[in-house]
């Protein structure tokens, strides 16, 4: 499956086990089990709101925008020095309700990408950032500015979903993966000028992070 291209309003990613709820909602709704329809009917709106999948756009469009990747709150915004180089760090929250589609910070290529298979543990684990599942991507703008991006699952029955190439190119906004609940860890170049605060709640393809080559 190109994520890219799942533009329908339900992730192609939910189909299968939407599909499984729906029948068994339906079973129990022909033979009367009102308590059996009744959970299954609110695990199947769980699950249709947790695969939703809007259009999303920005209503801004100036040079050099780093666009948010994940739904979420923004629970910090610091500085960092990651292999002996200064960036800019900004965390983002996202919970079991936010939509969870991944989408590209700016027209880039991806630089590549590690995945980890792992656990789920609570992030407040101190064991969650070692054993935890996480992908870690480099995208890199079309003027040679690189941003990683780290995606750390939390508590999650659905697994990180990460669909990219080395030299992929990607226009800003496309869909590239997804994450149910987690932590996503935004590392920026140091000269980035960033545009948004602890506590702020972002959305993905539409909340401007920052600006590249502008601090």
């Amino acid at each position: 499956m190109n994520v890219q291209s799942d533009t329908f309003i339900l992730s192609k990613r939910g189909w299968l086990i939407s599909g499984v709820i729906a029948s068994v909602f339906l079973f129990f709704m022909m033979t009367g089990l009102h308590l059996f329809e009744f959970i299954s009917g609110a695990l199947l709106l769980a699950v249709l709101v947790i695969f939703r999948n809007p259009e999303r756009s920005t209503s801004e469009n100036e040079a050099d925008q780093i666009i948010s990747s994940v739904d979420g709150v923004v629970l910090s915004v610091e500085d960092a020095l990651i292999d002996e180089q200064k960036m800019k760090k900004i965390t983002v929250m996202n919970s079991l309700w936010d939509v969870s589609i991944l989408r590209s910070p700016f027209d880039g290529i991806v630089e590549g990408f590690k995945m980890r298979n792992g656990a789920s543990l609570p992030l407040y684990n101190p064991m969650a950032d070692l054993l935890n599942e996480k992908a870690v991507i480099s995208f890199r703008s079309s003027k040679g500015e690189e941003v990683f991006i780290e995606h750390l699952s939390e508590q999650s029955c659905f697994p990180i979903g990460i669909e990219l190439e080395k030299g992929q190119k990607l226009k800003e906004g496309s869909r590239y993966g997804f994450l149910a609940k987690g932590r996503s860890i935004f590392y920026l170049p140091e000269n980035t000028r960033v545009s948004v605060n602890a506590g702020a709640t972002v959305r993905a393809g539409e909340s401007v992070l920052g600006y590249l080559n502008a601090a």
